[in-house]
């Protein structure tokens, strides 16, 4: 399998002149009820530190996978072992940190630092983990296949609260779902009131996301149709053809997704009012 891809993990390793027996590869599988746990919270590195004493025995270089679709995995990390460890104790990790991935009978706390190695990589490289995904811990003597390297994203994902985008960055992170995957799953992961600024005119539409892909799926369709076939903005392009080129997204408010669908719209209707986008400037018709 190795002989049929031009670029594998090894000669990466090599080129920075690592000896592939003292490198330690990870992959953690999100079905992993512990990690799934320090993932959501952002706590990989923390998570990683609590293992088995001398798990970093004859180990210079660490480098953190997470799984991704099928044996491929994504890297999410690259750490050196500092040789220090011992007993695990709550000061250690930050406040947000599960208690309970702290209570385990026999991991210790390996100090383990951030380093510079791969820095460009981190999620954007992805290799063939192999068969053995059970085997969550190997050697880099266990070469992998290199499957992909994305692009790097121009358009940064800041938080809900800053995103403003035009048409045109809206379409490019539409239609990149390799190179944006990071807005993908944002917009998945909420439902959300947002609103829509033509620029030109200052003119303003407010919607509403809700359903299983939510906000994604609805600013889709504007990618898609220009319009979001709402019917004053339908009105209004027919008389400025090319104005959604000037039209800017943003969000008002992101809402749980286990929010109801009439939750959502009260909150649509709400910010209507505060906004006056049903008066004869405005772009909603009810």
């Amino acid at each position: 399998m190795i002989a049929n891809y031009s670029l594998t993990l090894s000669d990466i390793l090599k080129k920075g002149n690592f000896d592939l027996r003292r490198v330690r590869l990870l992959r953690h599988s999100m079905n992993h009820k512990r990690f799934k746990m320090a993932y959501d919270v952002d706590c990989i590195l923390e998570y990683t530190k609590m293992q088995v004493p001398d798990f970093y025995h004859n180990v210079d270089l660490v480098l953190n996978f997470v799984g991704d679709q099928g044996t491929t995995a994504k890297l999410v990390g690259c750490y050196k072992p500092t040789h220090c460890s011992q007993k695990i104790e709550e000061q250690l990790f930050p406040s947000k940190m599960p208690k309970i991935l702290l209570e385990h009978p026999t991991n210790i706390y390996h100090e383990l630092e951030q380093t510079s190695y791969y820095h460009d990589l981190i999620n954007r490289l992805y290799i063939d983990w192999g068969k053995g995904t059970v085997n969550w811990s190997q050697s880099a003597l266990n070469d992998k296949p290199i499957i992909a390297i994305k692009s790097v994203p121009t358009i940064e994902f800041k938080g809900y609260e800053r995103v403003m985008l035009m048409y045109g960055q809206l379409e490019q992170i539409i239609e990149s779902q390799v190179t944006y995957e990071n807005w993908h799953d944002a917009l998945k992961a909420v439902h959300a009131v947002y609103l829509i600024t033509d620029l030109a005119e200052g003119r303003q539409y407010v919607g509403s996301a809700y359903g299983a892909d939510s906000l994604f799926q609805r600013w889709e369709t504007y990618v898609k149709t220009k319009h979001g076939n709402n019917k004053k903005i339908i009105e209004y392009l027919k008389q400025y053809p090319e104005r959604y080129h000037e039209f800017q997204f943003s969000i008002l408010q992101i809402i749980p997704k286990n929010s109801t669908q009439k939750d959502v719209i009260e909150l649509e209707n709400l910010y209507k009012e505060k906004l006056g986008t049903r008066l004869a400037n405005g772009l909603n018709d009810n």
